[in-house]
């Protein structure tokens, strides 16, 4: 079933005609709970791994007396294929990237200090001639407490146009979108879109967005691959014009807020990122191989 976000409030580029050539696409994933299959494109499913490659483990645990614990199965938090996501660029021929990362959270060498220890395995299908029958781990067998394990969902892209973070504006076009102001709250509603997705940009409202974002590697600037949210949309379903949210699909207004339906679709992983915030998995835009960075909100 086709999911669809809601039209901006405004035209914007009629306010700022100068911001049409910083539109750009991004891919809402729209993820719902499902059985995903192996080969499929998903969030939270079983991951087409080789039979002969060992799974990815997270070896910096420590017991209460700072004992090193045996090394945690890392999660398996998303897989996308290049032909649902060609915009990704998958390098050297590849056509399969699989995202994994230790639920706990670790201290990170960024801003913000804590994060997702991550892997990020680019692959080429036909060489995977012998596939694991499933993942390592499932959900159940976390403690619930680990809010970064994801359920398993299947995924209904929706390309859609955002803005970029006003920081990432030059010169004073950025500046012009104050806090408060009018014009701020009608870029808020187009800008760095809500929810899982797939490139674009992400909202940096909890704190500054870091200066430079470059790769731990090389300094080329990074890229967003994959941002988490633990909401697709806002409380409730409502704006604060008391119209539906925008980012509540049209399909699924018919939900009744509140009910298990409504809860469902709107947090479909069932993740609590941060304090129920969003968080981007950055790679870097030179060479995606390299080690990727991982920035909450």
């Amino acid at each position: 079933m086709p999911l669809t976000t809601g039209a901006p409030n405004a035209d914007l580029t009629r306010t700022f005609p100068e911001l049409a050539p910083y539109a750009r696409t991004t891919v809402r994933l729209h993820p719902r709970r499902g059985e995903p299959g192996m080969r499929d494109s998903h969030i939270g499913g079983p991951l087409w791994w080789p039979a002969a490659e060992p799974w990815p483990h997270c070896g910096r645990h420590k017991d209460l007396n700072g004992r090193p614990n045996d090394p945690y199965p890392m999660v398996a938090v998303a897989q996308l294929t290049a032909a649902h996501f060609p915009e990704l660029g998958f390098p050297g021929g590849t056509d399969l990237v699989q995202v994994l990362w230790c639920p706990e959270w670790h201290e990170q060498p960024h801003p913000h200090g804590w994060g997702q220890a991550c892997r990020v395995v680019w692959r080429r299908t036909e060489e995977i001639t012998d596939a694991r029958a499933g993942n390592p781990d499932t959900e159940e067998d976390w403690d619930p407490e680990y809010d970064m394990v994801p359920r398993a969902c299947v995924l209904h892209p929706e390309r859609v146009v955002e803005y970029p973070w006003p920081e990432e504006l030059p010169g004073d076009l950025g500046s012009r979108l104050e806090y408060g102001s009018a014009a701020r709250d009608l870029y808020d509603d187009v800008a760095a879109v809500l929810g899982h997705k797939v490139g674009g940009s992400m909202n940096w409202s909890v704190s500054d967005m870091p200066s430079p974002l470059d790769c731990s590697a090389c300094d080329a600037p990074l890229t967003l691959l994959l941002q988490v949210d633990t909401y697709e949309w806002g409380l409730g379903g409502w704006g604060p014009d008391g119209e539906p949210h925008r980012f509540w699909p049209l399909e699924e207004r018919h939900l009744e807020p509140g009910s298990e339906e409504f809860e469902a679709a709107r947090a479909p992983t069932g993740m609590t990122v941060g304090r129920g915030g969003h968080a981007g998995l950055f790679v870097c835009s030179a060479d995606p191989t390299h080690p990727p960075s991982f920035f909450t909100q």
